[in-house]
């Protein structure tokens, strides 16, 4: 991880990536982030959707996004709750709903 809160890789490593993008702003969006390279680019209240892990994000801020953690990275998040006793973040897969009922239950 970089001083900016990306990872760094070497401009060899960031060819892999088909989808490349350099200061740019998403707004409103759910945006899958695998397979992407993304370079000083804002973020605001967009879904980021994260399934292998396999992106780059370098120099970006975030800000009011929802973090959707699928597949090998829901994995992950899970193996780290299991480390620490909890959930780095709020970890949902496709089964569960994207927000929590909060309404008591009856009865």
């Amino acid at each position: 991880m970089n001083h900016r809160g990306g990872f760094t890789k070497n401009s060899k490593e960031m060819e892999g990536y088909r989808t490349q993008y350099k200061n740019s702003v998403f707004s409103g969006q759910e945006l899958e982030l695998d397979g992407k390279y993304f370079n000083h680019c804002k973020f605001k209240d967009c879904i980021i959707v994260l399934e292998k892990g396999e992106t780059n994000i370098d120099g970006c801020s975030f800000e009011n996004c929802k973090l959707l953690l699928k597949g090998n990275a829901y994995t992950v998040g899970k193996i780290i709750k299991l480390f620490t006793g909890k959930s780095p973040l709020k970890v949902l897969d496709l089964d569960e709903p994207l927000f929590e009922n909060t309404t008591p239950k009856k009865g």
